[in-house]
């Protein structure tokens, strides 16, 4: 019943135009399409996240937003030309359309051997095909198949109103060489995605799938490749350009399908870097590129960085065990820096109930974040964006709707953003998060520790040091936040404590800080670990921190020792596989905190020990004669999972 009613419709507006000049079907047609730019969402998303792929480093969101529309406002203008294909004759074709080396045309008929004409969805392309028979070379046109039966054959009626043959469904191919072999002129379109198994070229700077069967025909029949693009000047108006051939006989390089393939690419680029708006960019144009590109908004904790480095670790895996290779997955990390704490909550509000349709979206970026981040993220483009903790949440909505793109977020974001405008949320479970198909609550923090990383990190640290006398304990001394402080006095009493262990059973001690170490606590450590000999190592992350440091500690550590404060350094610890100790540290309120109530649930699962600086020895012994291998963490595995449900 869709398939009649469809094709009365278009029979019906076919008969109406026939006694209408073309300039009204043109200007219906325009308001048509800026109708349809703002109903059909879908589409929508994927031509702007198209073009946000193209034209990121060149063209403002604004730009990119206005060409979107005129492609639609396009689209529907070439629908209207195909309603008035039946008024194409050599009249219409000598007053609307000009043709510029025409020659080029003539000389490969005179050949006598077969033409693919070859162009893309562009500009009218389905008015192009019909002046080649018009002017006096009949062609063959491979046109797609449309699902409804009658509305198809009602196209391809209207399309050979003036001497062009559609090559129907069947066996085209076989069609196509026949044709060919005749010395007839094909026309064919080749633009869209190929799929995993097509030749890959460069398109703007992607690699890109594209049908190599014009190309395989070509040289299978001897015939010339006549690349050639229409672009609608004005209205009715339009030129025809014919490109130089691509010519197999002439063909040097030992690949040479291939490199027909990147001549025909570079030449639709350039067309589409002339006129953006006459390419047909809703359909998925690098579906199947293998290059991926993880987006990261830093918000400048490295805890949190760590953390999203993790999962776009765990993206990069997905893609490589899909048979990507892992350089094809690039990880971009941009600085997310707020005008005031004030705009940052604004930032995070707008983005709940933002939209795609508001054109305001963007300025609302603009006006909460400084300059320099903004012009970063609006010069981006990526497939995925993750971010970690609530301050950069609203930012990661932004740029998920703004490229299309999946997105991740890590860490329970604000109440009233909820989560169902995030792809996937990686949620601590003392947050207590809902049970949904987009959320994985895991035991601890995301983290990039693995066997390798602690072997290389470990190794370049030993040539730092020089050597061990023995076995070490590693000891990470975090800081100051709002639920908890460390004073003078823990720090003393920590350092007493390891140490007299560290002289008891014969072992090295290596510590680090981290940058909220207070410079109180920094100047203890220096005095009193600095020249100890039992400190082989002592990194103050503020002044003289090592990339290498904090995992070349684990390494190289049997036992760890970690201020509680820190869940991204216990995640760390507790995932190396070493004996860990949370170690207690002076909280600024009596009330229980979900931390705390973390911290225990880990110490009743078996995953690490709690203790006081004053308890601190006897936990250490404790540590040092439990036998057995440390209870392994499953989050890694819950992460993966949900990642490659995701991709």
């Amino acid at each position: 019943m869709l398939d009649y009613i469809a094709y009365i419709t278009v029979r019906a507006l076919n008969i109406l135009f026939s006694f209408m000049p073309v300039s009204f079907a043109l200007w219906l047609g325009r308001r048509i399409g800026a109708l349809a730019f703002i109903l059909n969402k879908k589409r929508r998303l994927v031509a702007y996240a198209n073009l946000k792929a193209a034209f990121a480093k060149e063209k403002p969101p604004h730009e990119l937003k206005g060409i979107t529309r005129r492609v639609y406002i396009n689209m529907v203008q070439t629908f209207m030309e195909v309603l008035n294909l039946t008024k194409v004759n050599r009249g219409y074709v000598d007053r609307y359309v000009e043709i510029v080396n025409m020659p080029r045309l003539s000389n490969t008929a005179e050949s006598g051997r077969g033409t693919i004409l070859l162009t893309g969805h562009f500009g009218d392309w389905e008015l192009s095909n019909l002046v080649s028979s018009v002017i006096g070379f009949p062609i063959f046109v491979l046109a797609r198949e449309q699902k409804m039966k009658r509305l198809n054959e009602l196209l391809n009626t209207l399309r050979e109103s003036n001497g062009c043959k559609v090559i129907r469904k069947g066996m085209p191919t076989k069609n196509i060489i026949k044709a060919l072999r005749g010395s007839n002129v094909v026309g064919i379109l080749s633009d869209q995605d190929a799929g995993k198994n097509g030749r890959f070229v460069d398109f703007f700077g992607r690699p890109t799938s594209c049908h190599s069967g014009p190309m395989e025909m070509a040289k299978h029949t001897d015939s010339i490749i006549l690349p050639n693009f229409i672009v609608r000047v004005k209205g009715p108006y339009h030129k025809i350009y014919l490109e130089d051939y691509i010519d197999f006989r002439a063909a040097e390089s030992p690949d040479d399908v291939g490199d027909a393939l990147q001549r025909f690419a570079g030449l639709l680029e350039s067309y589409v870097r002339k006129y953006p708006d006459q390419w047909l960019w809703l359909h998925k144009r690098w579906k199947s590129t293998p290059v991926r590109t993880v987006l990261i908004l830093n918000d400048g904790k490295a805890g949190h960085l760590n953390q999203s480095l993790a999962v776009a670790e765990a993206i990069k895996s997905s893609l490589t065990a899909e048979g990507h290779r892992p350089e094809d997955t690039k990880v971009a990390v941009i600085d997310i820096k707020f005008r005031s704490p004030l705009r940052r909550g604004l930032l995070a509000f707008f983005a709940a109930f933002s939209s795609w349709r508001c054109h305001g979206c963007m300025r609302c970026m603009k006006f909460c974040l400084e300059k320099k981040s903004y012009d970063a993220l609006m010069a981006a483009y990526s497939d995925f964006v993750v971010s970690c903790g609530s301050g950069s949440a609203g930012a990661n909505i932004f740029m998920a709707r703004e490229n299309n793109a999946k997105n991740i977020v890590i860490m329970k974001p604000s109440i009233f953003m909820g989560l169902k405008k995030f792809s996937l949320a990686i949620i601590p479970e003392h947050d207590f998060p809902p049970k949904s198909k987009n959320v994985v609550a895991t035991m601890l923090a995301p983290n990039l520790v693995d066997e390798g990383r602690l072997k290389r990190d470990g190794e370049k640290l030993l040539e730092r040091i020089g050597h061990l006398n023995g076995e070490v304990i590693g000891v990470f001394i975090g800081g100051d936040n709002p639920e908890f402080s460390m004073t003078e006095k823990i720090i003393n009493s920590t350092i007493d404590k390891v140490l007299e262990f560290c002289d008891r059973r014969d072992m090295d001690l290596l510590v680090t800080t981290s940058r909220r170490t207070s410079s109180k606590i920094e100047e203890i450590l220096k005095d009193r670990l600095g020249n100890n000999r039992r400190c082989r190592l002592l990194v103050i992350a503020n002044r003289n921190n090592a990339d290498e440091a904090a995992l070349g500690i684990l390494g190289l550590s049997k036992i760890v020792v970690v201020s509680e404060e820190s869940i991204s350094m216990i995640s760390e610890a507790i995932t190396s596989g070493r004996r860990a100790i949370a170690l207690k540290i002076e909280k600024k309120s009596e009330r229980p905190s979900k931390h705390e109530r973390a911290m225990q649930d880990l110490e009743r699962k078996g995953y690490l020990t709690i203790a006081r600086a004053d308890g601190l020895k006897e936990a250490l012994e404790r540590a040092l004669a439990a036998g057995g291998p440390v209870k392994p963490l499953k989050d890694r595995e819950k992460i993966s999972e949900a990642v490659r449900r995701l991709i």
